[in-house]
């Protein structure tokens, strides 16, 4: 049984809208419903839940920008892919600056699904790290001084920074049995270097009073490098003069690695493992404002990808994409930023690389291609290319297209030679 997914659709196309509708059945069991202006859309986002919306670039009395703009408003995290037959590439950018997630066209509704698979599940991801900051901050109000079953390592000290107890797991992190804890300072327990740091902070929390919070770095009992927050707080005796502090470290290490996780995800292409459209977009900006010129951009472009997919079907088809990707990887430098920033489509920025860069780097390319395909694989790599270099002044986006230009060029001549 197909899930279901409910779809807000912004689309003036009656005609386009069924033809969306169709290859979403194909997937899924779908609901929906189609706007085409601000105040039904409006309603729509206010009447309903849905799991994603997929909505025309350009449209009469509306566009997709002014879609996102509404979206951002209500503060609604929905994933948004433009469904577009017209769509170019100064309006793509405009739209993935916008809060865009991706941008499909309409002549290409093979790449809808997997878009959709991955936009939902970066939206359960974010809400996943949503909820994980709500927890945390939540466990940052702890106040309690010392109850023996609470899982987060507990502390307290006196003015001297004596230790005066300790929670189980507390014994457990620094692997010494709290009898040999109480009475001992971290002097006598840790390393120098990381005695002298709780010392300088428990100093600066007993002249300042109150709370304390920071973020760390310590090893506990099993050798493993944590990433940790420190909560300490003072506390007073009953004739309220100062009586010490209370200290817990939460493990963050698993949010760290899930915030590096989400992180590496929002630059790079799952399927490749290449950086993505819009890192490409940053580093185009970052180095038209820079000082590493000239600047090379090299586009290149899978051949008969399509014909691949419907022949060998998808699974081929990805494995051609990552081929073509590890070619490019391999032999670009390493300061080169090359990216999947379409279908079957790759860029490659070189900082401070002249023509004759390029071509060495294409010649590289062609030689790992043509031994790539002297083995076993189910269907030989072709690529097309193009290239164009900007001096200091020109506009890198203008470099691109050119280009891009050139890459089309390029396999036009290799479909004409062929034939």
């Amino acid at each position: 049984m197909n899930p279901p997914l409910r779809v807000l659709i912004i689309e003036d196309s009656e005609d386009d809208c069924f033809f969306l509708v169709r290859a979403l059945k194909k997937e899924y069991e779908i609901s929906f419903e189609r706007v085409d202006a601000e105040e039904p859309l409006r309603k729509a986002l206010n009447r309903e839940r849905w799991d994603i919306v997929l909505s025309d670039y350009f449209m009469p009395q509306f566009d997709a920008v002014a879609a996102l703009t509404i979206l951002q408003e209500l503060n609604l995290d929905l994933p948004f892919i433009i469904v577009s037959g017209r769509i170019g590439e100064i309006e793509a950018v405009k739209a993935m600056k916008a809060g865009a997630h991706d941008y499909i066209m309409k002549g290409d509704l093979a790449r809808l699904i997997p878009a959709i698979r991955r936009e939902l599940r970066e939206v359960d991801i974010r809400e996943e790290r949503r909820q994980a900051e709500r927890n945390l901050r939540e466990q940052l109000h702890f106040r309690q001084v010392l109850i023996d079953s609470i899982p987060a390592p507990i502390y307290f000290k006196d003015p001297n920074g004596v230790f005066l107890g300790c929670n189980k797991a507390f014994e457990s992190f620094s692997g010494i049995p709290q009898h040999q804890i109480v009475g001992k300072t971290m002097t006598d327990l840790a390393s120098k270097s990381l005695a002298e740091r709780f010392v300088e902070t428990d100093q600066e929390l007993f002249q300042h009073g109150g709370t304390q919070i920071y973020e760390s770095s310590i090893s506990f009992a099993d050798g493993a490098l944590h990433d940790v927050i420190f909560y300490k707080a003072t506390f007073n005796n009953i004739d309220n003069t100062l009586g010490g502090l209370v200290g817990t470290i939460l493990d963050i290490t698993e949010r760290k690695q899930t915030e590096e996780k989400l992180r590496y995800m929002s630059t790079h292409d799952p399927l490749t493992g290449l950086y993505n459209r819009a890192y490409f977009q940053e580093e185009l900006e970052r180095l038209e404002l820079g000082r590493q010129f000239p600047v090379s951009i090299v586009v290149s472009d899978i051949d008969k990808l399509k014909y691949v997919n419907d022949t060998l079907g998808h699974a081929a088809g990805d494995d051609l994409i990552t081929r073509a990707a590890l070619m490019l990887k391999g032999a670009f430098r390493a300061e080169d930023v090359v990216a999947r920033i379409g279908g079957d489509e790759f860029a490659v920025l070189l900082p401070t690389a002249d023509a004759v860069v390029v071509e060495e780097a294409l010649a590289r390319v062609m030689s790992k291609i043509e031994a790539s395909n002297s083995s076993d694989v189910s269907f030989a790599l072709s690529m097309s290319f193009g290239a164009a270099t900007a001096s200091k002044g020109d506009r890198l986006e203008e470099t691109l297209k050119l280009a891009d230009k050139r890459m089309y060029q390029h396999k036009f001549k290799k479909s004409h030679t062929a034939a």
